[in-house]
């Protein structure tokens, strides 16, 4: 239906009216004739209907046969609004220069989204998506899509990969993040099973391999405390994908002290530049600065859901002056205590701890720890330094 009417007030049609003679015999000279009519409605001494502007041209012989009487209503569409305005040229140099632009803004790239991102900030990708030459403002035609993908996948290793999709006049960048994970050997491939820390073996069970230490022995990080390799009966050596489970006792220390504190504080001076955002070209109203922003806003026009390339940033920053302040007794002695839990938490996490010894003084807390960890981790086998 949209399209008929679309297509009515393109190519234009006139409502008329029809009086006296046969309304009837007249409508079906009309439909031999392939003349459309709708909108068809009696009055009291004919009919008043629609037909295009052709249809009106050839339809005086009907009306004639059936000794009716023709007036044109009204006229409606592009034919005749063009006829009205055709002494007015700059109505036709406007109508012309709007389509000229409506046709040149949907060949350009409106808006860029970023979707699926958790590693990083848009702004941090949309950065580098500007460096691989994917804009707001340019034109559909120059988007190389490929070219696009390997230079962002060059510069931000937190991804895996990154799709540009194309719609309408907005550039979706779908991002899929890399998934970190400790890199295990595979199960037919040689490796060994080394320490991670320095300390005294505690427990070492070997279920595949050669072992190379016994409980009690002191180890070195990096040290192999199962190697990748098995003597057989008849003298010959194969490797092996090591597999062990490894304890180690170790002893640790934590110390923490707490003095004085900086503070900052905030000054009166504080400035906001802004920066339009035109289709791509951002225009400045300041002098760019050395030192960064506090606060950045960015803000565009959205027109029925959709985000326009038209809008502005907002660049705040506050001046601060910093000062060493001393703390109380009191104060000193919390901060010291939240600073020597926080560090313990962290160091002994997944360990079992055996043996604890705490000293508090002024000002400091410093602890020794003798606990035991899991301290073992598989290693691919170095063949050649092995060979």
């Amino acid at each position: 239906m949209f399209f008929t009417v679309l297509f009515r007030l393109l190519f234009g049609y006139v409502r008329f009216t029809a009086t006296d003679g046969f309304t009837e015999r007249f409508i079906n000279l009309c439909s031999l004739n392939s003349i459309p009519l709708w909108g068809l409605r009696t009055t009291d001494d004919g009919i008043t209907a629609c037909t295009t502007v052709n249809g009106y041209r050839f339809i005086r012989p009907c009306a004639a046969k059936a000794g009716m009487r023709l007036k044109v209503q009204s006229r409606h569409g592009l034919p005749f609004f063009i006829n009205r305005y055709r002494r007015r040229s700059g109505v036709i140099v406007g109508l012309a220069l709007f389509f000229c632009i409506i046709a040149l803004l949907s060949s350009m790239v409106w808006t860029v989204e970023i979707n699926g991102n958790s590693s990083l900030t848009d702004e941090e990708v949309l950065l580098v998506l500007n460096e691989a030459g994917l804009k707001t403002g340019m034109f559909k035609s120059e988007l190389s899509a490929p070219k696009i993908r390997f230079y962002a996948l060059g510069r931000m290793p937190e991804i895996s990969y990154i799709a540009i999709n194309l719609k309408g006049s907005c550039v979706q960048a779908e991002i899929t993040k890399r998934i970190e994970s400790n890199v295990i050997p595979p199960d037919d491939s040689p490796c060994d099973v080394v320490s991670t820390m320095d300390g005294q073996i505690a427990v070492l069970e070997v279920y595949e391999g050669t072992k190379m230490y016994t409980v009690g022995e002191a180890v070195r990080q990096g040290n192999v405390l199962a190697a990748g390799f098995a003597e057989l009966s008849n003298g010959t050596v194969r490797l092996r994908h090591a597999r062990a489970y490894a304890l180690i006792k170790a002893e640790i220390g934590i110390d923490s002290k707490t003095e004085e504190q900086n503070k900052l504080y905030s000054l009166e001076h504080r400035e906001k530049h802004t920066t339009l955002h035109f289709f791509g070209i951002n225009i400045p109203l300041f002098i760019k600065g050395d030192s960064s922003p506090d606060l950045t806003r960015t803000f565009f026009i959205n027109a029925g859901g959709t985000k326009l390339p038209i809008g502005y940033t907002e660049q705040i920053y506050n001046y601060y002056a910093e000062a060493k302040i001393p703390l109380t007794e009191s104060q000193q002695a919390l901060c010291t205590a939240e600073s020597y839990f926080e560090n313990k938490i962290e160091a002994l996490r997944y360990a079992e701890v055996e043996k604890e010894n705490v000293s508090v003084t002024e000002g400091a807390v410093s602890g020794e720890f003798t606990a035991i960890f899991s301290a073992g981790a598989a290693k691919p086998t170095n063949i050649e330094a092995g060979s």
